[in-house]
C-alpha cells in the first residue's frame, strides 16, 4: 500500500514538473527568440540563424530556471492534492507531512542528477556553438587567443613593422604574460609569408613582448641569433583571459580536468569551481525546494483560500534569490569557499523548512517563556 502510495504520489510531482517545465519553455523560447530578434537588429542576420542561436540558448536558459520551475511545480503539486482532498486523506492515516514529501524529494534528486550527467555535456556543448555564432554574427569582431591543453595561440598585429603575426607558445604561466618555447609566424597585409622567430622566454609588457634567446628566420635571409629582443604588439593581458572559455562551456565530465590545468596555467579557476559545486549540489537543491513547498502548505485545508500561500511563496523565492546572489559574490571573490557558497543555500532552504514546519511548537515555546 505505502510503495503504491508512493508511487502514486512520485506520478503526481513528475506530471506536475513537465507541465511547469513545458510553460516555463515556452515563455522562455520565445523571449529569448524575440531578445535575438533584437541583438540582430541592423546586423541583416537571417531568422535561420537567429532560430539556431535561440535554439542552441534554449537549455542554458533552462538551467538557470531549474529551481524555479521545481518550486513553482511543488506548489502546485501541493495545492492539487490539497484541493482534491487527498493530501488529507493521507495524513488521517498516519503518513506525516514530511513522510508524504518524501516521494517528491527523490524525484527531484533523480532529475538533479539527470540534468547534470545527461542535459549538462549536451547544454555545454550547445553553448559553445551558441558563442561561435553569437561572435561570428552578432559581436562580429575577431578573437584574440585561444588556450588549449596544448598551449596559447594568439592574433596580434606588430604596428611597428606594419605586419599580422601568429604566436604559439608551448607554455604560459602567470595567467598567460609569461611564455616559455614559442614561435611567432609573420604575415603582410596581403597574408604572404615574412618570417619566423623561435624563442626560449618572452614576458608581455604594456605594448611589447620582451623576448629572450631568439631565433630570427626571415623569408629570403638566412637565420640569426638575439638575445633580446623588444617586440611591438596590441594584445593586453584582459585579451588573453577574456580568451577562456564560459564555465557553462565545459561538462561537467571535464571540468576537474579544466580546473586543474588552468591553476597550472596560473590562472584562477574560481569562476569554475562555484559552476561545478553548483552542478554538485544541484540534486540537493531541487530536493530542498520541494520539502520548502511542503512546509508552506502544511497547514492548509481543502476549503482555504490558496492566495496568501501563493503571496508567501513569491517573497520566499524572492530572497532565497538575493541569498544566492549574496553567495555567489562571495564565492566569486574568494571571500567564502566555492563548496561552501554553493552548498549553503540547500542548507538553508532545509533548516528553513523544518523551521515552517516547527512554527507552532516555536511559538509555545515562547509564549511559554
Amino acid at each position: 500500500m505505502l510503495n503504491k502510495l508512493n508511487i502514486y504520489i512520485f506520478k503526481r510531482f513528475l506530471y506536475s514538473f513537465i507541465i511547469t517545465f513545458i510553460i516555463f519553455a515556452a515563455i522562455l523560447f520565445i523571449g529569448d527568440f524575440v531578445e535575438q530578434l533584437r541583438k540582430s537588429t541592423g546586423k541583416n542576420i537571417s531568422l535561420r540563424i537567429i532560430f539556431q542561436l535561440t535554439t542552441l540558448n534554449f537549455l542554458n536558459l533552462i538551467y538557470f530556471t531549474l529551481p524555479l520551475v521545481v518550486f513553482s511545480a511543488s506548489i502546485l503539486s501541493f495545492l492539487g492534492l490539497i484541493k482534491g482532498s487527498e493530501k488529507i486523506i493521507i495524513n488521517s492515516i498516519g503518513i506525516s507531512n514530511i513522510k508524504f514529501t518524501i516521494p517528491a524529494i527523490f524525484l527531484y534528486i533523480f532529475l538533479g542528477i539527470f540534468f547534470i550527467t545527461i542535459i549538462n555535456p549536451l547544454t555545454a556543448l550547445f553553448d559553445a556553438k551558441y558563442s561561435e555564432l553569437e561572435y561570428k554574427y552578432i559581436d562580429r569582431v575577431d578573437k584574440f587567443a585561444s588556450i588549449t591543453k596544448n598551449g596559447l595561440w594568439l592574433k596580434q598585429e606588430n604596428q611597428e613593422k606594419n605586419i599580422s603575426n601568429v604566436l604559439y607558445a608551448q607554455t604560459i604561466q602567470e595567467q598567460g604574460t609569461h611564455i616559455y618555447d614559442f614561435m611567432i609566424l609573420e604575415y603582410d597585409q596581403k597574408g604572404s609569408f615574412q618570417g619566423r622567430l623561435d624563442g626560449e622566454e618572452a614576458v608581455l609588457k604594456n605594448g611589447y613582448w620582451n623576448m629572450s634567446n631568439i631565433q630570427v628566420t626571415p623569408k629570403f635571409e638566412n637565420a640569426s641569433y638575439e638575445e633580446q629582443i623588444i617586440y611591438q604588439t596590441n594584445i593586453k593581458p584582459e585579451d588573453i583571459t577574456d580568451s577562456l572559455s564560459s564555465p557553462s562551456n565545459i561538462s561537467i565530465w571535464r571540468l576537474v580536468t579544466f580546473i586543474s590545468f588552468l591553476e597550472e596555467l596560473g590562472y584562477s579557476a574560481v569562476d569554475f569551481k562555484m559552476h561545478l559545486y553548483e552542478l554538485i549540489f544541484l540534486p540537493l537543491y531541487m530536493a530542498s525546494l520541494a520539502l520548502l513547498a511542503s512546509s508552506l502548505v502544511v497547514k492548509l485545508k481543502q476549503n482555504d483560500k490558496f492566495t496568501k500561500t501563493i503571496i508567501y511563496s513569491l517573497i520566499i523565492i524572492f530572497v532565497i534569490y538575493f541569498i544566492s546572489n549574496l553567495l555567489e559574490a562571495l564565492g566569486s571573490t574568494s571571500q567564502i569557499s566555492p563548496i561552501i557558497s554553493k552548498g549553503m543555500l540547500p542548507f538553508l532552504i532545509t533548516i528553513l523548512s523544518l523551521l515552517i514546519y516547527q512554527l507552532d511548537n516555536i511559538k509555545k515555546i515562547f509564549q511559554n517563556d
